[in-house]
């Protein structure tokens, strides 16, 4: 990470960055989905349906930007896709909500900084496969709340609250110490996203064992140790390739 993004990080507890998957890879990964899903598929797994989402996990580019925020020994706690449309409100997929923040679901989520150095628990990279326009709806969140000392969730409507928009093929990485969420879908586009939620060495939100399967299929030791339980006796750091 640059120093201005470090800031913008640090300021927001989120950042975008733009065209990290090219056209040709949103249109491949979007036409494996549409044959595995339903029109209104809210959740959805996705890791075991073709070897392109693996390798999307061990992106180089992506896993130098969050060791920049969790360190040398990140792994994959989770990942998860979400889809939705105008319905999704009616089909009881979503209610408007924010959740999350500082120090949430037993001090696993955390942001904090020492000696130089940051220190995140859970982490979201969130990859669009459909543009999020302004106003869309989808993710909300409350910038800079990741740093707040009071427990508050204002309401979704609040002008405390964004909404971000970033195109298909663009990242926006969240810090689950962030106050988020989701409000309704407005937009006659549908939302889709993939989201890879990595957290340090050590921690696990997840249960481990909901890894099985995907550290069968892991195709390179790259992807294996990121499919590691966790632990700390005994780990080593993630050796990212360049490129």
């Amino acid at each position: 990470m640059t120093e201005a993004e470090i800031f913008e990080f640090d300021l927001n507890g989120y950042i975008v960055y733009k065209d990290m998957l090219t056209r040709d890879q949103v249109g491949h990964m979007n036409g494996i989905l549409d044959k595995h899903l339903a029109d209104d598929a809210h959740g959805f797994p996705f890791l075991t349906l073709d070897p392109v989402f693996l390798e999307l996990m061990a992106l180089p580019r992506t896993l130098r930007i969050i060791r920049t925020m969790i360190g040398e020994w990140l792994r994959l706690d989770h990942a998860y896709g979400l889809q939705m449309d105008k319905l999704s409100v009616e089909r009881g997929h979503v209610k408007p909500n924010l959740h999350g923040g500082l120090r949430h679901d037993h001090g696993e989520h955390q942001y904090q900084w020492f000696d130089g150095q940051m220190y995140n628990g859970l982490i979201v990279v969130m990859y669009a496969l459909e543009d999020v326009n302004p106003g869309d709806g989808g993710l909300i969140c409350v910038p800079g709340s990741h740093k707040s000392n009071f427990r508050f969730r204002p309401p979704v409507d609040s002008h405390l609250v964004a909404n971000p928009s970033f195109m298909a093929g663009d990242m926006l990485i969240f810090t689950e110490a962030l106050v988020h969420g989701t409000t309704t879908w407005t937009s006659d586009q549908r939302r889709r996203a993939l989201l890879y939620k990595y957290s340090p060495g050590y921690s696990a939100w997840a249960s481990a064992e909901r890894l099985d399967q995907e550290r069968e299929l892991a195709a390179n030791d790259l992807q294996r140790d990121l499919l590691r339980p966790p632990s700390v006796g005994k780990r080593t750091p993630i050796e990212i390739p360049d490129g």
